[in-house]
């Protein structure tokens, strides 16, 4: 019952970010912005979203039970949104953008915050089994968007609303017991953990592998159409790297909890550095085909050997900290940074972000023995 809880959690809200993270700029456009403009908006939003998932979060946590802490977000975001829909000029629509990426990105570390502490204290929660779900409901929603959008573009906040609006249905039922807590940790847990060397690397090796997609995200559509790709097939060609993820998801408990937190970084290392160097090395159709599947190891494994280590390492009081800091720094700051580089790269050739991303990726897989080392001295420690 708590595992088909924590999946609806999951797919609930990967269903909204499905429809914010592609097509976002898309409905900003529709405002009347340029595409400069909304882009501004975007990257005004990324650094908000850094600063609220790892501070505000912790922060509630320490103030409400965490399941309180899912309410006030979840109805504070659906409010937020409606306030977009009377603005039309750059200066209000970047000002609501300021006070919803303060709220909307929490839910990201809320729903992982909840899984960790499931794992740890509820038999039987197959964290995997519960994000592929989340997966699916990321794969449904950039579908459908899609095909709203190529309706009408306006009505993409429409379906945006919906989403959150389920969020908040959701947030209403009654959680878990575990989840009915205050998470009281003392001042400046997050710099308490970022002392802690082996959470330090653990940070650090996410921040690099998850941010090197920046370049994927951001100009793998314009790639595939540099190397005469239609645009017919681009969609689903892209849907490849998340059914290669959701597949990850599906096994990774059995299969990959026998590794080592520093093995899973180390074959998500290798794994980033064969995919995004073959992009740049054979600009081919098949070639990049065949390298979605590496999908599953670049963010799936990766993501999940930060869960795991989290489980292992990191006490109670101080996980809502810990998914702040990977929100803030591994899924934002750095793929925002990154997302620059790439730009600065495509000048030059398309190809270019990605022989990128494999140069940031390979100096950081020195940091891999470094974290089996502490993680071996303090087999049974917690951060």
């Amino acid at each position: 019952m708590k595992q088909t809880w924590l999946s609806t959690n999951f797919f609930v809200f990967f269903f909204t970010w499905g429809i914010f993270l592609p097509y976002w700029t898309v409905w900003l456009i529709t405002k009347g912005l340029t595409a400069q403009q909304a882009g501004i908006v975007i990257s005004i939003g990324l650094l908000v979203r850094a600063f609220s998932t790892s501070y505000i979060f912790p922060a509630l946590c320490k103030r409400y039970w965490l399941s309180h802490v899912s309410l006030i977000v979840a109805f504070l975001s659906l409010i937020i949104l409606v306030c977009f829909l009377p603005f039309n000029n750059l200066a209000w629509l970047m000002l609501v953008m300021v006070f919803f990426s303060l709220i909307y990105p929490m839910l990201l570390p809320i729903n992982e915050t909840k899984a960790s502490i499931l794992s740890k204290e509820e038999n039987g929660i197959d964290y995997g089994k519960c994000r592929l779900w989340g997966s699916f409901g990321f794969i449904l929603s950039s579908v459908l968007t899609g095909w709203v959008a190529s309706k009408n573009a306006n009505n993409i906040i429409y379906l945006f609303l919906l989403g959150n609006l389920f969020i908040l249905i959701l947030s209403l039922i009654r959680s878990p017991s575990s989840l009915r807590v205050k998470l009281s940790q003392r001042a400046g847990g997050s710099f308490e953990l970022l002392k802690s060397k082996s959470f330090l690397i653990c940070l650090l090796l996410s921040m690099v592998l998850q941010g090197t997609h920046a370049a994927y995200y951001n100009y793998g559509v314009i790639y595939l159409k540099h190397i005469g790709i239609n645009s017919v097939y681009i969609g689903g060609i892209l849907v490849l790297a998340v059914l290669a993820e959701i597949g990850f998801f599906y096994i990774s408990n059995r299969v990959f909890t026998k590794f080592d937190v520093a093995t899973m970084f180390l074959l998500a290392g290798i794994a980033s550095i064969i995919r995004w160097s073959s992009v740049y090395f054979f600009e081919n159709p098949l070639v990049f085909v065949f390298s979605q599947p590496l999908h599953a190891l670049t963010f799936g494994l990766t993501h999940f050997a930060f869960m795991t280590f989290v489980n292992q390492y990191i006490s109670k009081d101080k996980i809502p900290s810990a998914h702040g800091l990977y929100a803030s720094l591994a899924m934002s700051l750095t793929t925002g940074v990154l997302t620059l580089v790439s730009g600065y790269l495509y000048l030059y050739s398309p190809g270019f972000p990605f022989l990128g991303m494999a140069l940031v990726v390979a100096p950081s897989l020195f940091l891999c023995p470094m974290l089996k080392k502490l993680t071996r001295q303090s087999s049974t420690f917690q951060v």
